[in-house]
């Protein structure tokens, strides 16, 4: 266990430099307002993922969890066959984007084409989670993630004629298509010969759905609930603001990306698994487990991004950056009650209690959309992250609250 956190920790520390320095870097070499632009297309994808995805992985996880390694490979095929699907049915509804001009046209092929590649690497990293290969996870999530980035610094820094947005974009591409190359090459000891014998599994893919949709729209909830500021700062204040709101959202977000895969990739297999075999001493073992390490690395990361911040701004020089410093101090806060949001959010998880999410995940959608719409035009930067503070605030204390009376309906 200690081997393999260390290697994932490892791992995750690479990748989470690679965006650390980056984000950096942009800010250093390219202009606010590309910096935006870069911000909105990062968003999109990020929103698109989920729409493409319906989070349908939430249901196969269970399955795979649930089945012996035999079924699994129909179970993989079977869900990406459901993308393919969603794929002909969003991919036309996402041209609004363009038509809207929230993002520039000129933007549309590298759009969808990242879309695709970020989707499908996404998707196959959940399954090495499923499959309990949180190494492979990392291999493949440092070359979509953070190879790319170290060798678009290099290029911004090195040459003035790449500094622009199209560098950093078209190494975004080739780094998620490693990634994916390596992710199939991963997965080729499965039996796939099985599932040529086996028929596409049509009631199943409308179960997932069924299971999944509801999940979906709570974690859809989630991330509009993480990203609707940015969407009303481009529309009330411009580009240049969404690209200093964007460096600032992106360092904080490091508190959940460092948690998602340096605890919960690891532990949350685990906590699934022992809760469905009934292995409630194991179960509350790991959940001791993964709270504590949620706890503690969320003090110990916001502690240093709190005192990296005065070095990074000092490097990147720019007065934008700095006279909204006050929007980043209240999205640490923010993200770190995201981050601790994921405690309850496991416990309410594996008892399938998909209604309580739902309404948890609604409520803090509601209560930013409400924010924004009321400060974000007077305050600006700093009406947009408080608007974020609130709703995750909101989401955590929700969610304890139904954590909370299921525990004492169990006593009861």
């Amino acid at each position: 266990m200690l081997k393999t956190s260390s290697i994932n920790l490892f791992l995750r520390m690479i990748t989470l430099g690679s965006k650390f320095l980056l984000m950096i870097f942009l800010t250093k070499f390219l202009s606010p307002e590309e910096v935006g632009i870069y911000g909105v297309i990062s968003t999109s994808i990020g929103l698109s993922i989920y729409l493409v995805g319906l989070d349908f992985y939430t249901f196969n996880t269970r399955e795979i969890l649930a089945n012996d390694s035999l079924k699994t490979v129909s179970l993989i095929r079977d869900q990406f066959v459901f993308h393919f699907l969603s794929y002909i049915v969003f991919f036309p509804i996402l041209f609004l984007l363009f038509t809207l001009d929230i993002i520039p046209l000129s933007y549309i092929a590298v759009f969808y084409i990242l879309l695709v590649l970020e989707h499908l690497s996404q998707e196959l990293n959940r399954i090495f989670v499923a499959l309990s290969k949180p190494i492979v996870a990392n291999i493949t999530l440092f070359f979509r993630s953070g190879a790319w980035a170290y060798a678009a610094i290099v290029l911004l820094y090195s040459s003035e004629g790449l500094r622009e947005l199209w560098t950093v974009l078209i190494g975004w591409i080739i780094g998620v298509l490693i990634s994916i190359i390596l992710s199939i090459f991963f997965l080729k000891d499965l039996n796939w010969r099985i599932t040529f014998g086996v028929k596409v599994n049509w009631k199943w893919i409308t179960r997932g759905l069924v299971v999944a949709f509801p999940l979906f729209l709570g974690n859809i909830a989630i991330k509009l609930t993480e990203y609707l500021d940015r969407y009303f700062l481009t529309f009330y204040k411009g580009n240049a603001l969404v690209g200093a709101y964007t460096f600032y959202g992106s360092i904080a977000n490091l508190l959940v990306i460092f948690t998602q895969t340096g605890i919960l990739m690891i532990l949350g297999p685990k906590i699934i698994s022992s809760y469905q075999k009934g292995e409630i001493e194991e179960y509350g073992r790991y959940m001791k487990k993964m709270s504590f390490g949620v706890v503690i690395s969320t003090f110990i990361i916001l502690l240093f991004l709190a005192l990296a911040i005065f070095p990074i701004t000092n490097i990147i020089n720019k007065p934008i950056y700095v006279e909204n410093i006050n929007a980043y101090w209240i999205l640490l806060l923010g993200f770190a009650f995201s981050v601790l949001s994921l405690i309850p959010h496991q416990a309410l998880y594996v008892r399938h209690k998909d209604k309580e999410i739902i309404i948890a995940s609604m409520i803090s959608l509601f209560v930013s959309l409400i924010l924004n719409i009321i400060l974000v035009k007077k305050l600006g930067i700093v009406g947009a992250s408080i608007s974020t503070l609130v709703a995750f605030m909101t989401l955590f204390l929700f969610k304890c609250l139904f954590v909370y009376k299921i525990k004492q309906n169990i006593k009861l």
